[in-house]
């Protein structure tokens, strides 16, 4: 499966700064537009609609889990937007496992391209938030979770910042973050805003 993501992404201004490869390795998972669902619409809270959902097996247990974004209206657009981990009970029915307020970045966050949250991976074991953008300068971030030892928590196992430079010859720079500099942070108290993107100097 092939994560999909909106025509006006970082790919459209820079498209050398999309062929860098991630330092996360998780395999691709789903990413999805919006659309109607029944079984998905049932974890909205009043207010919201929803936004990118993701479907796969996270927990390598065989059956579709689910990550769904809550968007609120236009009013609470500079605001950061809810995630949703969800998993199947042994009766097959989704429940919700992880609720993370702030892990998703505002619709407005992402410069000249808009929404920054252009994809999400789901796979056995792991979980990958990709955002991007800027304006002559491009950026782009993946934020890989994994399970946490001994429970349900999942921690950020992998943070990965890339930059374009449009203006400055087409300059790109990738930056790693090290254990010590994402510390211990679990999806559930995660904010994207936290780790801004800085890989140009």
């Amino acid at each position: 499966m092939v994560m999909q993501s909106p025509p006006q992404s970082l790919g459209a201004w820079a498209p050398l700064a999309l062929a860098l490869l991630s330092a996360c390795t998780s395999p691709p998972g789903l990413s999805q537009p919006p659309a109607p669902d029944a079984e998905l619409s049932a974890f909205l809270s009043p207010g919201t609609s929803l936004g990118l959902t993701a479907r796969g097996d996270i927990d390598g247990d065989g059956d579709l889990d689910a990550v769904i974004v809550l968007d609120a209206g236009d009013g609470a657009a500079r605001e950061p937007r809810t995630l949703l981990l969800l998993r199947r009970d042994a009766d097959g029915r989704l429940q919700r496992a992880i609720e993370s307020p702030r892990a998703i970045s505002c619709r407005r966050c992402g410069g000249m391209i808009g929404d920054p949250l252009q994809g999400i991976r789901i796979a056995p074991g792991a979980l990958t938030l990709r955002f991007e953008g800027g304006s002559r300068e491009m950026w782009s971030s993946e934020f890989e979770f994994t399970p946490a030892p001994g429970g349900d928590a999942w921690q950020l196992a992998c943070v990965t910042h890339r930059g374009f430079d449009r203006a400055d010859g087409g300059k790109s720079a990738e930056r790693t973050l090290s254990p010590e500099e994402i510390g211990d942070v679990s999806l559930a108290s995660f904010d994207a805003s936290q780790f801004p993107a800085d890989a140009l100097p």
